[in-house]
């Protein structure tokens, strides 16, 4: 009796062992090959597994797929082979388990997945399991032996609870699986949304480190290789190493990083470039937090909206000149309007006064006409769309025509020193409009009385005009960013303008395939502001039909 309860207590004992481990079988194993490792080293604890199989059933193809497999303590490759008439296939079918032994119920096997070089021996018996998922069968478990009738109902048991958590663990894996695919198609879904992004983007963890830079943000920040940055938290002392450019952004970066980090959102910051040409980026940043609430960093999105700030600034200046330039011909326009206006009232016939006011009326309108001109032109420029009518004219001409007009009312002297017959295709208005420009400013920034000198050259391929004063003069600095839309001299900033003038006339040269410059010994010692224009132009489509010429050369 005593020996009865004994041997009750060890089953009970050896089955509650069988039980705990089974209950963490496989529970850490990460593929299909370290499940087939956990389950063979529970089988060969529990009975003979001298050969011992793993497979996985694929129900479309119905073919069973061998994971790997164990003969005599040695580990092999698997196989696949279609579902067929055998013992393993029947148990598939059928979804029973079953003790086999080939001696009794038909010949025997050669197992073509030993790999001993020799003679190939056959197992006498074995024992094979379905390992079940839900209600499909996914797999099968086979233990087999070289000695007959090695396995009994026990072991079929035993096989058939490891073949159990064999299928539990299996739908983790492919849960895990299924998930790890999804995350990669979501993650080459946001690949190719990030690549296709004109705007540049970082997303920095809680620590402020990049994590993921996209194409835009790459080329924007000048680095080739992620392993410069993935990782690492931008802070100054890791930004020596960085181009000027790409360090410039960087530490511009390092506020906005700072607000994440502290869980604030930034809207919309500007930040100006100077490093190399001028830029304006526009940075923005929200903060990333997880279900819980936890800061987990931030994605930060940056643009380059130079021509946008250069466009309003643009209309800036425009706005400015137009106040600026307009305010005088407006107000000279309304106020003769309104003498002649009080004067017809009146009955006053001065035909004299009325001429006198009509001419300013006219002048001043027709300086209202031109500053329309310029400002659209300006525009027209800005917008890559500034057309050039070229027609035969003579420079010289047109120089004289210019400082004629404008000596009667100057108050410096005016010396014109040209050949006679420059002729080149230009487009006549638009030189008409550069000579006048620098005319002009060369007698607004020099002392009244003092003299403007234009002359006019040419060779074989080029014509140059040169028109010097005795004003103020330029340093190299100013030089260098002369043409530059609202640019102005710290030395001019008194005299009134909107620095808009050279920046057209510069334009409307490059339009002709010229050139212009300025040069100035410095401050004090007058400049000289230069423009040359090609003689011919090559591959000229054709030129303005006769109505667009212009109308004092039709007469």
């Amino acid at each position: 009796m005593l020996q009865s309860t004994t041997t009750k207590n060890d089953h009970l004992r050896t089955r509650l062992e069988l039980a705990s481990r089974l209950g963490a079988l496989g529970s850490d194993a990460r593929d299909l090959v370290e499940l087939f490792r956990a389950l063979y080293d529970e089988t060969a604890r529990v009975m003979d597994a001298t050969v011992f199989l793993f497979a996985i059933y694929d129900p479309v193809s119905q073919t069973v797929q061998v994971v790997r497999q164990m003969d005599r303590g040695e580990e092999h490759g698997g196989g696949s082979f279609p579902l067929g008439k055998g013992f393993t296939s029947e148990v598939i079918r059928t979804g029973e388990p079953r003790i086999v032994s080939w001696a009794a119920e038909g010949p025997p096997i050669r197992l073509l997945y030993g790999t001993e070089p020799g003679e190939l021996v056959s197992p006498r018996s074995g024992v094979v399991v379905p390992i079940v998922s839900g209600d499909r069968v996914v797999g099968v478990l086979s233990a087999q032996s070289y000695r007959p009738e090695a396995y009994e109902e026990e072991d079929l048991l035993g096989l058939c609870a490891i073949g159990a958590q064999a299928g539990a663990t299996i739908k983790r894996l492919r849960a895990t699986e299924q998930m790890a695919l999804e995350h990669e198609r979501h993650a080459l879904q946001l690949e190719a949304v990030l690549a296709s992004m004109n705007d540049a983007l970082l997303i920095v963890d809680s620590r402020g480190a990049i994590v993921r830079l996209n194409r835009a943000a790459r080329e924007l920040l000048c680095l080739d290789g992620s392993s410069l940055v993935l990782g690492q938290p931008l802070e100054r002392q890791r930004l020596e190493q960085w181009p000027d450019t790409a360090r410039e952004i960087a530490e511009a970066l390092i506020p906005v990083i700072d607000a994440i980090r502290a869980g604030k959102k930034i809207a919309e910051v500007d930040v100006e470039l100077h490093s190399g040409e001028r830029r304006v980026l526009s940075l923005g940043a929200s903060v990333l937090r997880s279900p819980t609430a936890f800061l987990e960093g931030g994605v930060i999105v940056f643009r380059d909206i130079t021509a946008q700030r250069d466009l309003e600034r643009l209309r800036e200046d425009i706005f400015a000149m137009a106040w600026h330039d307009m305010h005088t011909p407006i107000t000279v326009i309304r106020g003769h309007a309104e003498l002649l206006q009080r004067r017809l009232a009146s009955g006053d016939r001065n035909r004299a006064a009325f001429k006198t006011a009509a001419s300013l009326i006219m002048k001043h309108a027709d300086r209202l006409a031109e500053l329309l001109t310029a400002l659209f032109d300006i525009r027209c420029l800005e917008a890559g769309v500034l057309t050039v009518a070229r027609w035969p004219m003579d420079l010289t001409a047109l120089v004289r025509e210019v400082t004629e007009g404008i000596r009667p009312t100057a108050r410096h002297e005016i010396i014109v020193t040209a050949p006679e017959g420059v002729v080149g295709e230009w487009d006549e208005r638009r030189i008409h409009q550069v000579v006048t420009n620098l005319v002009a400013n060369a007698m607004k920034y020099s002392p009244e009385g003092s003299t403007v000198a234009v002359s006019v050259t040419s060779d074989e391929s080029a014509a140059t005009v040169r028109v010097r004063d005795e004003g103020i003069g330029l340093d190299v600095g100013e030089l260098a960013q002369l043409f530059g839309r609202g640019y102005r001299a710290e030395s001019v900033r008194t005299v009134r303008g909107a620095g808009l003038g050279l920046y057209l006339s510069n334009g409307l040269v490059t339009a002709h395939g010229g050139r212009m410059w300025a040069e100035s010994l410095g401050h004090g010692h007058g400049s000289t502001f230069c423009f040359t224009l090609p003689l011919h132009v090559e591959g000229v489509a054709e030129r303005p039909m006769a109505a667009e010429r212009p109308m004092k050369d039709l007469a």
